[in-house]
C-alpha cells in the first residue's frame, strides 16, 4: 500500500523536477559571455553541422577579421570596411567605410556598450557607433604602428598596443572611450598616457586590476630567446609600477585567474609563464615557468584550476592540459597544426555530466575545429572533429572561436570565409533545449539506479 502510494506521487516530482531544472537553466544561460573563453553555451560535442559558409576576402593578406558577437548580430571587419552580419544567415545588415585598413586582420573589432572600437594600420584606432553605423573619434598614434595588439577596456578606457617589428619603438597607449563632441564623426582623440618600449606589442593583450594594467611586449631582438619583461602601469595615469623579467616575444595576452588569484601569459619561446601581483603596490612575485617546448602565442584559459593553451610542434600543434596552481603538466595531444588563438571553454553539460569541452582552432588546412573532452582527474586526451571547412575554403586558421546563446560556433580562416558551425541534428529544436533535456533525462535515469524497482 505504502508503495504504490509512492508510485502515484514519483510524476508530480518529476514535474516539480523539470520545472526546477528549468528555472535553474534558464538563469544559467544568461550568463554566457559571448566573447569571453568560457561560455555555458550547449555547443557541439561532436561534428558539428554547417549553417553557413560567408567569403569576405581571398587570402590570409586580406580575409576578414575573426568575427565577435555584438546583441544579436556578428562584427567583423574586412578591407576598408566594417560590417553588421545577421548571425543566422551571415548575410550584411550594415557596413561603413573605415578611415584605415588592417594588412593581415589579426585583431577583432571590439563591443562595449553601444560602441564599436577598431584598430586599424598605421596606428589608428577608431570608434563606431553600434546602431548607426556612424563614426564617433579617431585617434592617430605619433609613430605609426601595424594594427597586431587586441584592443581592451575598463572602467571608461581601451588599452591597446601597436608594433613597428621587432627591435624598434613602438607605443602601448590609453584611450578614453566616451564622445565628447557627438556632432563630429571624425573627431581627433588624444592618448589618456602613452607607454614606449623596444620591440613593441604583438598580440599582447592586458589584464586588469582595480589599480592596474598588465601586459608583456616583445624581447626588442631579432628572433627569439632574449628577455623581455612583463610590465605593470598604474592604469589611469600610465605612470610605471613594476615589471617582472622572461625569457621571448611575448605575443599572447595576460590573463588573470580569481580561483588562482594569479596572472598567466607565455612566449614564442616556448614558455609557460604564472605569476602574482600585489594588489596594493603592484609588485610582482612568484615567477613559475613551465617548459612547453614549443612556441606559445595562444592565450591561456583556465578553468577549475586546468590551463588549456596551445603548442607549436614544427608545422603540428599540441593542445596542453596544465595544472594552474603548479603548471605542473597533466596531459597533452597532437594537433595538425599550431593552435594560435586562445580557446573557447564551454561549461553547458557540466551540471548533467561533469565535462567540459575545449574547442581550437590550428593554423594548417583545412582550418577546421576540433574539440577535446575534459573533467576533474582526467589524465589523457579525448579527442573529437567538430568541422571540417569545405575544399573551396580550407586554408591556414589563426582565428578564435565565439559562441552564442545557441551554441552555434563562428570562426573565420585565410581562405577569406566565415563560418557558422552549429549542433548536428534535424529536429529544429533549439540546442538550448536538446541540452537541458538531455541533463533532466541522465538525471531521471540516475534515480532508476538508485532506486530500481521502486519505479
Amino acid at each position: 500500500m505504502g508503495r504504490n502510494r509512492f508510485r502515484k506521487r514519483i510524476p508530480a516530482f518529476l514535474v516539480s523536477l523539470l520545472l526546477l531544472c528549468a528555472s535553474l537553466f534558464i538563469v544559467s544561460s544568461a550568463g554566457n559571455d559571448r566573447n569571453g573563453r568560457i561560455t555555458d553555451a550547449p555547443t557541439p560535442t561532436g561534428a558539428g553541422t554547417e549553417k553557413y559558409v560567408r567569403s569576405f576576402g581571398t587570402d590570409y593578406a586580406n580575409a576578414p577579421t575573426s568575427p565577435i558577437l555584438a546583441e544579436d548580430t556578428l562584427l567583423i571587419f574586412s578591407g576598408w570596411k566594417l560590417y553588421k552580419l545577421n548571425k543566422d544567415t551571415g548575410e550584411e545588415i550594415a557596413s561603413v567605410k573605415a578611415e584605415g585598413r588592417i594588412t593581415f586582420t589579426t585583431v577583432s573589432p571590439l563591443y562595449y556598450d553601444g560602441t564599436v572600437f577598431m584598430q586599424l594600420d598605421n596606428g589608428i584606432v577608431q570608434a563606431f557607433d553600434f546602431e548607426t553605423m556612424k563614426s564617433l573619434w579617431i585617434y592617430h598614434n605619433p609613430d605609426g604602428g601595424q594594427a597586431l595588439c587586441p584592443i581592451r577596456y575598463d572602467d571608461g578606457c581601451i588599452y591597446t598596443g601597436f608594433w613597428n617589428g621587432e627591435t624598434n619603438e613602438a607605443d602601448y597607449v590609453c584611450l578614453n572611450a566616451d564622445d565628447p563632441d557627438t556632432t563630429q564623426e571624425l573627431e581627433e582623440k588624444t592618448a589618456q598616457w602613452t607607454y614606449s618600449a623596444p620591440g613593441g606589442f604583438y598580440r599582447a593583450g592586458c589584464a586588469f586590476s582595480d589599480r592596474f594594467v598588465v601586459f608583456g611586449k616583445d624581447d626588442g631582438a631579432r628572433g627569439t630567446g632574449e628577455d623581455s619583461v612583463i610590465t605593470v602601469l598604474d592604469k589611469k595615469t600610465g605612470r610605471f609600477v613594476s615589471s617582472l623579467s622572461v625569457v621571448g616575444d611575448i605575443r599572447t595576452d595576460v590573463v588573470y585567474d580569481a580561483e588562482n588569484d594569479a596572472y598567466y601569459t607565455a612566449s614564442k619561446s616556448g614558455y609557460v609563464y604564472r605569476f602574482l601581483m600585489d594588489r596594493t603596490t603592484g609588485a610582482l612575485s612568484d615567477l613559475t615557468v613551465f617548459d612547453a617546448s614549443g612556441s606559445v602565442t595562444s592565450a591561456p584559459v583556465v578553468y577549475k584550476n586546468r590551463m588549456y593553451i596551445g603548442v607549436q610542434n614544427g608545422m603540428e600543434g599540441r593542445f596542453l592540459v596544465l595544472d594552474a596552481a603548479s603548471l605542473r603538466e597533466i596531459y597533452s595531444d597532437d594537433l595538425p597544426g599550431y593552435p594560435q588563438a586562445g580557446m573557447l571553454v564551454s561549461t553547458g553539460y557540466e551540471n548533467a555530466s561533469g565535462k567540459v569541452y575545449v574547442y581550437t582552432t590550428y593554423n594548417r588546412k583545412p582550418g577546421g575545429i576540433f574539440v577535446f573532452e575534459d573533467s576533474a582527474g582526467q589524465t589523457s586526451a579525448i579527442k573529437n572533429e567538430v568541422y571540417v571547412p569545405p575544399e573551396h575554403a580550407s586554408q591556414f586558421c589563426i582565428s578564435q572561436i565565439v559562441c552564442d546563446d545557441e551554441g552555434t560556433l563562428y570562426y573565420k580562416n585565410d581562405s577569406g570565409n566565415i563560418f557558422a558551425v552549429a549542433s548536428s541534428g534535424e529536429s529544429g529544436v533549439p540546442e538550448r533545449i536538446i541540452a537541458f533535456l538531455r541533463s533532466v533525462l541522465e538525471y531521471v535515469y540516475s534515480l532508476f539506479a538508485r532506486f530500481g524497482t521502486v519505479f
